[in-house]
């Protein structure tokens, strides 16, 4: 599946940087994924990294009005596995690694706000994340996978997504139900709801997590230091995926649930963020749900 070449979305990119081109870095977001941080195994959704800068010609506290005033670069990576590393169920999920490099922009207008965004996605063994992954897992004493002949095959594509969302705000409280939908490696379309007690969020930019679907913040603002917590769960309808090919056999789940719970922590110019989201099967020979945690860094420049 690929609906633009390399070449058209490095026209894309440039075309939703020019605007903040002279801007300066704003906010800075570090965030990984991993099994290991819910249930302590390694299966499945197992492990993601994303990485986010911020550029914008000033940061005031108010997502702007219009589309390109600030700018979010985005890089991920995924690792998508079976559940036994050595000796796979043939029925289960391949290996599947996963770069992604992309730019995404907000806007906002009363109430409303909406993301959209591209990426340019790298799969398969060409990442080399498979060898990176068993170097890793020797260096910490885990189990190392012997998977090179159980892997989605390379390919490149790209990717366009977009969210919209409603806010809600209370006395110490607030809620953001949203939309989402995606066309690329996995076409999907998501509904949800987001609820934040305490300060974190509002004067801050928030950005979530795709493996979890948390929201963290992205650019810290001046009024949210200490505690917040944070709570969300979504459904999806995924008509299609790279990582699960109806040619290898593979069967979608009707639908895809998530259910989250975070903590995080601002101090003047630093974010410290922890959450765990329960994950339902993605595919039917999937034999059961997951749990996996998310840790972050958030830093204003």
């Amino acid at each position: 599946m690929s609906i633009f070449g390399p070449k058209k979305w490095g026209i894309v990119f440039t075309c939703l940087a020019v605007p903040a081109l002279a801007g300066d870095r704003v906010g800075f977001s570090a965030a990984t994924t991993n099994d290991s941080l819910g249930e302590y195994l390694d299966r499945w959704q197992s492990s993601s990294v994303q990485v986010d800068v911020f550029t914008a010609h000033a940061w005031t506290g108010e997502v702007p009005a219009r589309f390109g005033e600030v700018l979010n670069w985005r890089f991920r990576t995924d690792i998508l596995t079976p559940e036994d590393l050595d000796n796979p169920d043939p029925d289960d999920r391949r290996h599947a690694a996963i770069l992604a490099f992309g730019v995404h922009s907000m806007a906002a207008r009363g109430a409303w706000d909406a993301r959209i965004g591209g990426d340019l996605v790298v799969i398969g063994p060409q990442t080399k994340q498979l060898e990176f992954q068993r170097e890793l897992h020797k260096i910490l004493g885990f189990e190392r996978p012997q998977l090179e002949d159980f892997q989605i095959g390379n390919s490149t594509t790209g990717q366009i997504s977009g969210e919209a969302g409603w806010s809600y705000q209370g006395d110490g409280w607030h809620a953001r139900p949203f939309v989402e939908a995606q066309i690329g490696p996995e076409d999907l379309v998501r509904t949800g709801v987001d609820l934040t007690f305490g300060t974190m969020g509002r004067d801050d930019l928030m950005v979530r997590l795709p493996a979890t679907g948390h929201l963290v913040p992205g650019i810290l603002g001046e009024t949210g230091r200490g505690a917040s917590f944070f709570l969300g769960a979504d459904i999806a309808w995924v008509e299609d995926s790279i990582y699960l090919p109806e040619s290898l056999g593979y069967e979608l789940t009707d639908y895809r649930a998530r259910a989250r719970a975070g903590v995080a922590y601002e101090f003047d110019r630093l974010n410290l963020f922890y959450g765990i989201s329960w994950l339902s099967e993605e595919f039917e020979a999937q034999r059961e749900s997951q749990i996996v945690g998310a840790l972050q860094l958030g830093l204003r420049f």
